[in-house]
């Protein structure tokens, strides 16, 4: 009896069998983002990883004349900001910080988006003209610029003493002197960084200007909306990324502002010009008090990056409801 073999129906194929090769280069596509950004991670960790981690250590010691030879401290855990907040005059620096970077923060913001729409509305070789004067401004270095700025306000030969002096607008301020009084010398200072940094802003907030099309703004004007309705309603939600980004820059910047208060200054007149990061660097250098220093600039860090979450945070929570 001949046994015959019946033909198999044919199995549907549902799906590609996974091959190991196949496997392994999908393993491959996954990590290579990771890959690439690894070079710029470990440079990061070890240009600004290290140095934090310094920082840190260096707050919870008594590092004073005597460890720089011997390369010794003793390890006082937090004693050194406990010192620092009981301090009064650290209070006093961290209003003052406070107002400073509120006071140049707001200028900047409001001249920078008014000088950015001004370019919007320029003929092309004026926006050029305006664009390059900004650039030279930005790019001039700060301690020149800060020099410069002394040599303006100087009592005896200052051109601005001179000029106000022949408008007879104030007087006679032939031999005035500008940064013995706190309050005009702080004014000053405030001025001279909202000038050195409103070339960033205001081409920042150009830039991001000019990438919204024009057809809003003219559907816009065709549903009777006027021109602070469209800066409302298209203006500034759509340039809120670019607004935010502007705004922690500037606030880290404002309060990490060191060259043009010393240079002008030096946090005088009795340190009612000195800021956090003026403070920090009399008590580490001039007090020779290294730990008390590394601890006011922990405090500074921490302010800083509570401040950037909680702003982003919050920028985060209005676009999810909008």
């Amino acid at each position: 009896m001949a046994i015959t073999d019946k033909p198999r129906p044919a199995r549907a194929v549902t799906g590609h069998p996974r091959l190991p090769g196949r496997r392994r280069g999908a393993g491959k596509a996954r990590m290579l983002p990771f890959a690439l950004i690894a070079p710029a991670v470990v440079a990061l960790l070890l240009i600004q990883g290290y140095p934090l981690v310094r920082l840190l250590v260096l707050s919870t010691q008594d590092f004073g004349p005597r460890s720089l030879f011997t390369g010794q401290a003793d390890f006082v855990g937090l004693d050194n900001f406990t010192k620092i907040f009981s301090d009064a005059d650290f209070r006093g620096v961290l209003l003052r910080t406070v107002v400073f970077t509120v006071l140049c923060v707001a200028f900047l913001m409001v001249l920078g988006f008014l000088l950015s729409h001004l370019l919007m509305g320029v003929s092309a070789w004026v926006r050029v003209v305006t664009t390059v004067c900004l650039v030279l401004v930005w790019a001039m270095p700060m301690v020149a610029a800060t020099l410069v700025w002394q040599w303006m306000y100087q009592p005896q030969y200052g051109v601005a003493n001179w000029l106000l002096t022949k408008l007879r607008v104030f007087g006679d301020l032939t031999a005035y002197d500008w940064f013995s009084h706190p309050t005009q010398a702080l004014g000053l200072i405030i001025l001279l960084t909202v000038w050195k940094g409103l070339p960033f802003v205001a081409l920042t907030m150009f830039a991001a200007r000019g990438q919204i099309s024009e057809s809003l703004y003219e559907a816009a004007r065709l549903d009777g909306a006027n021109t602070f309705q469209t800066f409302r309603h298209i203006t500034i939600p759509l340039m809120r990324p670019v607004l935010a980004i502007l705004t922690i820059l500037e606030v880290i910047w404002s309060v990490n502002s060191f060259t043009p208060i010393w240079v002008l200054t030096q946090g005088g007149p009795d340190g009612q010009t000195t800021t956090l990061g003026v403070y920090a660097y009399i008590t580490a250098f001039s007090r020779n008090d290294y730990g008390s220093g590394a601890s006011i600039a922990v405090v500074t860090v921490l302010i800083l990056a509570v401040f950037s979450i909680a702003y982003v945070r919050k920028l985060s929570a209005q676009g999810e409801k909008r």
